[in-house]
């Protein structure tokens, strides 16, 4: 943009706040009564793509009016914008972190799905492009010290709201997510796979010999199928898994993205699953018992 300094206006109560972004000197300003007193809020870019949001600073008189809520959110809006990562010096804008993802998760899709409108990206089904409400975007645009935790309160709003996409762009949160479904999937198949070992190989073994198959890989399906019911079919993951079909990929706006190779999620419900492998276990559960009732009691 051709002009140093961009202006945006929002309200506080029944006064007009104006924040003004000074590119130039790289700081958000308000100024107040009548431009004899400032509050500011400080940032240097440190990267290409990266700004560090220094400091925030309100006059003693005019603190606890939330003016410096609104340098923050100008900031905050600026970095989501401009495609940015942000280095969170700034104590403040640490704490306001947090309300400002809130306000992301309840104002519908993420601020990145209007930005997508903006710059021309179709977000209607029309040419079988994902509607907006079905996709939610964690970007990874700041970081520092609590990044991590913030990343995951957003994951958990985001899972917890029932996406149908859920891209997730910090590489560490996404490589755990993915593991962890592996996780889950390797419990579900594992039980499966088992039980119907179990049940199966009576029918191909010799009986003197098949109980040395049966009986262990029976066990071992009742227990998967358990540690599934106990430990994993109560987390949100559950529900989704990672998506890497390139056709259904190229329908979500991750060229928004500054990572080349985001987690993306998919909602699937697991349901269909969880009766099969509980099925199976059970089964193979009701063999084993009666196996070994005839070994002990018999």
């Amino acid at each position: 943009m051709a002009q140093a300094a961009q202006t945006s206006a929002l309200d506080l109560n029944t006064s007009q706040i104006r924040v003004e972004h000074d590119r130039k000197r790289r700081q958000f300003v308000i100024r107040l009564n009548g431009s004899h007193d400032r509050a500011v809020l400080l940032y240097e870019y440190v990267g290409k793509k990266t700004v560090d949001l220094q400091h925030t600073e309100v006059p003693d008189a005019y603190r606890g009016r939330g003016i410096a809520k609104h340098l923050a959110k100008a900031a905050m809006d600026f970095v989501v914008e401009e495609n940015l990562k942000a280095h969170l010096t700034c104590w403040y804008i640490q704490k306001r972190l947090a309300v400002f993802l809130l306000s992301r998760n309840h104002g519908g899709i993420s601020n990145m799905a209007s930005l997508g409108r903006r710059r021309g990206v179709p977000v209607s089904r029309e040419r079988g492009v994902m509607a907006a409400t079905d996709c939610y975007i964690v970007h990874e645009i700041y970081n520092g010290e609590n990044a991590q935790d913030q990343f995951e309160y957003e994951l958990e709003q985001a899972l917890e709201a029932q996406y149908k996409y859920i891209v997730i762009e910090p590489t560490r949160i996404g490589d755990e997510t993915a593991r962890w479904i592996a996780v889950g999937n390797c419990l579900h198949k594992t039980a499966v796979l088992s039980g119907a070992a179990c049940l199966l190989t009576p029918l191909s073994l010799p009986i003197e010999y098949s109980r040395y198959v049966a009986l262990p890989a029976g066990a071992l399906s009742v227990a998967c199928s358990a540690l599934y019911g106990i430990s994993w079919q109560f987390d949100p993951c559950c529900k989704y898994q990672v998506e890497y079909d390139s056709q259904k990929l190229s329908r979500l706006p991750l060229h928004t993205l500054t990572s080349s190779s985001p987690v993306v999620l998919v909602r699937r419900d697991d349901i269909h699953r969880k009766r099969l492998h509980n099925t199976i276990a059970l089964a193979a559960l009701a063999y084993c018992a009666k196996k070994i009732y005839e070994l002990y009691a018999l």
